[in-house]
């Protein structure tokens, strides 16, 4: 659903209820999918997006307002001048033809001050290019400068833009090395940017060297899949899992153990912080005989980019009010807002959403803008 929230984080469906809806770019993952067209031809989300933009009027900056004040109000007392010189002219017995009085109001007309600020504006792009910044035009260089509120896309550019391993959370008395080393197995063969990150964070936290999956001998890989909703290894008679904390919960049960209210309280409090949880649980005895146990938690987040917060003071300081859009959930929202230091956001905004704001601010006086790497901004 990257085309409509601009997230890159992919978002599992289902077939049935709320939770069927595809807009574009869909994978599957396993079985097959039949998909049903529903909109009709020209009322499509990207169609809609479209008309969006082409709706979209650029507001003027006070610069080019002023400028247009001054060469109106020039124009009007070069006409008066021109207009009663003639009777001047006849009074004075030097009467003058309309090809002389035409001639004097083109050679009056303020045009030169307009092509200044053009001029301007290409020195001002000069300028930047020399600091590896590109603008498409001088106005654009003009309007930066007038700028009140900013607002921000979230991922990829407040964020990494990918969810990363942050921590691992043990429970129920297993050691933190052990749950890194069974968090680091589990992940091994996910080749997705969180299960790298799982193997990053455990061999730059714990020195746990990335093993090969030709040193594990035996070892049979368990990949994801929508149904299970985990991945894993199995190691000769040890089972490790990694997953979503149901499917988990599901998978200890079903293997006689039970996950107990400590895995259950750190997977509401990550949740509440708007982070992901994803369960670790092994499953170790003779022939597969033992009961499966829960070992920790490990905390995804998306990763703020580092000086963010020093950048939005100082526009805070320049008087730039800075406001960040997301498609996220309104706690995930929140964390990422007062992790960056951003003054208000918006959450699970849609491109109307997005629109939407944009007019309000600049009803209220304010020259907007915006900033994203993606299609919907």
């Amino acid at each position: 659903e990257s085309a409509i929230t601009g997230e890159s984080a992919p978002v599992i469906r289902e077939s049935g209820g709320g939770r069927s809806a595809v807009t574009g770019g869909t994978k599957v993952l396993s079985d097959r999918i039949v998909v049903k067209i529903t909109s009709r031809p020209g009322e499509t989300f990207i169609d809609r997006m479209i008309a969006l933009v082409e709706g979209a009027a650029r507001q003027k900056t006070p610069n080019e307002i002023a400028l247009n004040i001054l060469l109106a109000s020039l124009t009007i007392v070069f006409l008066l001048a021109v207009v009663t010189l003639q009777p001047f002219a006849l009074y004075a017995r030097a009467e003058q033809s309309i090809v002389v009085l035409a001639a004097l109001v083109v050679a009056l007309i303020p045009t030169t001050i307009g092509a200044l600020l053009s001029a301007i504006g290409i020195a001002g792009m000069d300028r930047l290019v020399q600091r590896n910044v590109l603008a498409l035009s001088g106005r654009a260089v003009e309007a930066a400068g007038d700028v009140n509120t900013l607002l921000l896309d979230k991922t990829g550019t407040i964020t990494f833009g990918n969810r990363q391993a942050a921590e691992f959370l043990p429970v129920g008395g297993t050691p933190v090395e052990e749950l890194a080393d069974a968090a680091q197995l589990s992940s091994l063969a996910d080749e997705t940017p969180e299960g790298r990150s799982v193997v990053v964070l455990a061999k730059e936290t714990y020195g746990l060297r990335a093993r090969d999956e030709g040193e594990l001998g035996e070892a049979q890989f368990v990949p994801f899949t929508a149904q299970t909703r985990m991945s894993g290894v199995n190691i000769g008679g040890r089972q490790v899992r990694k997953g979503a904390a149901s499917a988990v919960a599901d998978w200890v049960a079903g293997h006689g153990g039970r996950s107990g209210t400590d895995a259950r309280t750190v997977v509401d409090r990550i949740s509440q912080e708007g982070g992901t949880p994803l369960v670790v649980a092994e499953r170790d005895g003779d022939q597969q005989r033992g009961a499966a146990r829960v070992l920790g938690v490990i905390h995804l987040k998306d990763v703020v980019k580092h000086g963010m917060r020093e950048r939005f003071e100082e526009l805070r300081r320049m008087g730039i009010r800075t406001a960040m859009i997301t498609g996220d959930n309104p706690l995930t929202a929140r964390a990422i807002a007062d992790e960056a230091g951003v003054d208000d956001f918006l959450a699970e905004a849609t491109p109307e959403d997005k629109m939407a704001l944009i007019r309000r601010e600049q009803a209220n006086g304010k020259l907007v803008a915006m900033t994203g790497d993606g299609t919907n901004d």
